[in-house]
């Protein structure tokens, strides 16, 4: 079966507090527009959230018109949780690339790289305000 794609990502977070607003504007710009909050109990499960009601989990959709389910990244608050070493890669246009240095410093990215790797992979690496280890790429798949 083909590979078809991430629908989404839980980022747990030790506090939602430090990371809610650097993600505020970060998805937007990678095209995740929606945001929904809710709550997660001790279970696991997740509820819905009427408005002025306590939540521990934020989520931004990917809004679609084809009909298919959008891709969604939520953040949900762990208090206990540590920052994992695993890398989150989004992509983006090559030539938007140089665009975001700036962008990233302004909303709270530290340890912004640029790498580039001959002519078929360019990536900015850097962390958000807690540390969590990201990436925005542009590729172009090898020649076989």
């Amino acid at each position: 079966m083909p590979f078809r794609g991430i629908d989404h990502v839980d980022l747990r977070v030790p506090a939602l507090a430090a990371v809610e607003s650097f993600y505020g504007v970060l998805f937007p710009k990678l095209g995740l527009t929606r945001k929904e909050y809710s709550y997660v109990d001790a279970h696991g499960d997740w509820h819905d959230v009427g408005e002025g009601q306590p939540y521990n989990a934020v989520e931004w959709y990917e809004e679609v018109t084809d009909g298919r389910a959008g891709a969604f990244f939520g953040l949900v608050e762990d208090e206990g949780m540590i920052i994992p070493r695993s890398r989150i890669a989004f992509a983006v246009a090559r030539e938007d690339l140089a665009g975001w240095i700036d962008e990233l410093h302004a909303i709270g990215a530290r340890e912004v790289e640029r790498w580039d790797h001959e002519d078929r992979y360019w990536a900015l690496f850097f962390t958000d305000p807690i540390g969590t280890r990201l990436e925005l790429v542009a590729r172009i798949p090898r020649k076989r």
